[in-house]
């Protein structure tokens, strides 16, 4: 069974050293270095010249990763950080979020997630399950005055169930493994 992802990216494992850091410690340890790094790559505001379209197939078999990494998780999210790109779909729900203090606003200031699905849903916020949805994080630098990414502005794509193309960079938001997956874009996540 498919289920919706939030792939963002996460790169760069720094060394822990300290040879015998408890199981604990090196949690932490891991968790804060996932921390800055997710937060250092929401905070992206660099918008990439080119775009590789991903299907919702391909989207959704990227791999599932945990919510603390190891090594080979960390060279995976490394590989997929890079990585500018595109997909089409219908919005199926627009939510603001009040997580402002990733981005140094206040808490009302925070992103917005997009609900993204391949096929049109029978209207905005539909009932039933969340499986096969892709969440995209549309984070403050890429809302007005910046852009015309507004709240307002996406519900109504919603209600009108347009179709949409949402660009951006892939990352893994470890922060949503036990909640919905999805994919992030700097530019939308």
């Amino acid at each position: 069974m498919l289920r919706a992802r939030r792939f963002a990216l996460v790169a760069v494992l720094l060394g822990l050293g300290g040879g015998a850091l408890s199981a604990f410690s090196a949690a932490t340890a891991a968790h804060t270095i996932q921390h800055s790094y997710l937060t250092k790559k929401k905070n992206r505001v660099e918008v990439p010249s080119h775009y590789e379209p991903l299907e919702f197939a391909e989207f959704l078999a990227l791999p599932a990763l945990p919510e603390e990494y190891t090594v080979p998780d960390w060279k995976i999210v490394a590989a997929y950080t890079r990585q500018p790109v595109s997909l089409d779909g219908y919005l199926a729900e627009v939510l603001p979020v009040p997580d402002g203090a990733t981005y140094g606003r206040p808490p009302a200031n925070g992103d917005v997630h997009l609900h993204l699905r391949a096929a049109r849903p029978s209207q905005c916020f539909p009932v039933g399950p969340r499986a096969d949805q892709v969440v995209v994080e549309v984070t403050p630098h890429f809302q007005p005055p910046a852009r015309g990414w507004s709240f307002g502005a996406l519900l109504s794509l919603c209600l009108r169930q347009a179709r949409v193309r949402i660009s951006g960079w892939l990352l893994h938001d470890y922060e949503h493994v036990h909640a919905q997956p999805s994919l992030g874009k700097d530019g939308l996540e």
